[in-house]
C-alpha cells in the first residue's frame, strides 16, 4: 500500500488573518474584525477584555438567551463566513477583541 499524500497546510489557516477591538452594546453587535465578516473565514475567536460579561450567540442573542464570556476569557469558534455570530452585553459597553482567520 502506497503512503497517502496529505498538503501540507491542511490543518492549518493559509490565506488571511484579522484582527480588531469591537465595541459591546446592550443591543446585539456582529462578532468581526472589519466592515464585514471575512468571506472565507475559517475560524473566530472572540476575547473579553472585560470586565463586562459578554454573551455571544446566533442572530438575536439576549444576555439571558447567549452563552457567557466573562472577564479575560475567550473562545475559538469553527464559524465559516456564510454564520453570523452576535455578541451583547446586559449592562453599560464591553470591549472584547475579535480574530477571524482563514
Amino acid at each position: 500500500m502506497s503512503p497517502q499524500i496529505i498538503s501540507e497546510y491542511d490543518d492549518v489557516y493559509t490565506d488571511n488573518y484579522v484582527s480588531a477591538n469591537v465595541s459591546v452594546l446592550t443591543s446585539q453587535v456582529e462578532a468581526k474584525a472589519g466592515g464585514s465578516r471575512l468571506s472565507n473565514r475559517e475560524f473566530v475567536i472572540i476575547h473579553n477584555l472585560g470586565p463586562q460579561t459578554v454573551y455571544y450567540g446566533p442572530s438575536g442573542v439576549t444576555s439571558t438567551s447567549g452563552d457567557p464570556l466573562y472577564m479575560g476569557e475567550r473562545i475559538g469558534l469553527p464559524i465559516g463566513g456564510a454564520i453570523a455570530v452576535y455578541l451583547v452585553t446586559a449592562v453599560s459597553t464591553a470591549n472584547v477583541r475579535v480574530q477571524e482567520l482563514a
